[in-house]
């Protein structure tokens, strides 16, 4: 299986959280999670829809619920609701529900590592 790169924005508390539960339970290490602050070589991505909507590239740009159906797929602890998350894909309710979530998170734009903090 191919890895899958994603690309999180780091200063949204709600998704460094998923992108560190994910990490936990990614047993085949099949993705790849970068902050989309740290703005490296990503060609191709629409940094606009990007920073209103998780992305993801594995042979092709995907956003929104794409992108989160793309990661709990390749998740081997999460296969059995496969059905469900792909009926959700199917019929656009994931997306509506992550357009929801997306709009409503909360953006903290002052960046602490382990070390230093500039508050």
């Amino acid at each position: 299986m191919k890895s899958l790169v994603v690309y999180y924005d780091g200063w949204c508390p709600r998704c460094t959280k998923f992108m560190k539960t994910v990490k936990k339970i990614d047993w085949l290490q099949a993705i790849d999670f970068h902050s989309l602050r740290d703005r490296g070589s990503m060609k191709g991505i629409d940094f606009a829809l990007a920073e209103k909507q998780m992305a993801s590239y594995s042979n092709s740009w995907a956003y929104g619920y794409e992108s989160i159906f793309r990661i709990l797929s390749r998740l081997p602890l999460l296969w059995l609701f496969f059905p469900v998350l792909w009926l959700m894909q199917v019929t656009k309710i994931g997306q509506a529900l992550y357009i929801q979530l997306a709009v409503n998170r909360k953006i903290i734009p002052i960046h602490c590592d382990d070390n230093v903090c500039n508050i």
